[in-house]
Parts: structure tokens; C-alpha cells; sequence
């Protein structure tokens, strides 16, 4: 889920890669500016332990 601008959300980067979240899948992506945000940071590593191996960080969204 996309988080509006004044919350920037949170992202997962797990290697060299971010999730990106898109229609309730989750994909991919090496380019930051596709990254998808997550609303919360436990929603964020929540996904990460669903889909990341163990490694994975949580960052606040820089964009």
C-alpha cells in the first residue's frame, strides 16, 4: 500500500533489491524509485520475513 506524501512510509531492501509491493502481490525491483512503501514499519518487516531472507532491512522512504 502507497503511503501519502506527508508519510513517507517505509521500505524493504533485502541484497540489492526492494519489495515492491503491487495489486496484493509482491514483486522486485533493483531501482529505488519503483520501491514500493509499506504504512508502518512493522507491516514493512512483516513483509520481509515473508518474502526477503534473513538480512533484510527497513528503512524510512528517502523519496
Amino acid at each position: 500500500m502507497k503511503a501519502t506524501s506527508e508519510q513517507r512510509g517505509w521500505i524493504v531492501r533485502s541484497g540489492d533489491d526492494y519489495l515492491c509491493p503491487k495489486d496484493g502481490d509482491i514483486g522486485y525491483t533493483a531501482n529505488l524509485v519503483d520501491a514500493g512503501t509499506f504504512n508502518t514499519e512493522e507491516e514493512a518487516k512483516d513483509a520481509g520475513r515473508d518474502h526477503c531472507d534473513p538480512g533484510f532491512v527497513v528503512i524510512r522512504d528517502p523519496r
